[in-house]
């Protein structure tokens, strides 16, 4: 009987963390977007294969982004035209990143969650409204993440910084 009684503890307590922790997640959200605008939704199909890894605050890097759904990482293609990037995000709402609020584009080794090598994300530091975020993705193949970078560089008239 009291292994029980302990088993039943032990799970009650994973359960009221649990809890604990989804209300702390969704009263963040709540928070952020309240000061954060939704991002416009993506405006072309994308063609660079990659792999989203995190919207963080640029004067905070270890905050992530909750607000409107840009929190969860998973695959995405980026799509480029002339209204800046897209992000389709599988599983998630894509959306875009406007060409007048891409501020600089660099490598970065590390975010939030992710670590790898030396310069291994492509960090894009852009206005969400009045708030600056940093994306990072995460590029599988170099040749496709040279091909974005450049594409990005000439759209947005600057090198990579």
């Amino acid at each position: 009987m009291t292994r029980e009684i302990i088993g039943f503890l032990m799970i009650s307590l994973v359960a009221v963390i649990a809890l604990l922790i989804w209300r702390s997640t969704r009263k963040r959200r709540s928070q952020q977007e309240s000061v954060i605008i939704a991002p416009s939704p993506a405006s072309s199909i994308g063609e660079h294969e990659s792999f989203y890894v995190s919207t963080v605050l640029a004067s905070n890097p270890l905050e992530r982004v909750w607000a409107h759904g840009l929190a969860m990482r998973g695959k995405a293609s980026l799509g480029i035209d002339v209204n800046g990037i897209s992000v389709n995000r599988t599983g998630e709402a894509s959306f875009l990143i406007p060409k007048a609020n891409i501020e600089v584009l660099g490598a970065a080794s590390a975010t939030i969650d992710k670590g790898v090598e030396r310069d291994g994300l492509t960090a894009i530091f852009w206005r969400l409204g009045e708030t600056k975020v940093v994306t990072h993705f995460r590029f599988a193949k170099p040749e496709v993440r040279k091909d974005f970078e450049n594409k990005v560089s000439q759209l947005i008239g600057a090198q990579i910084g």
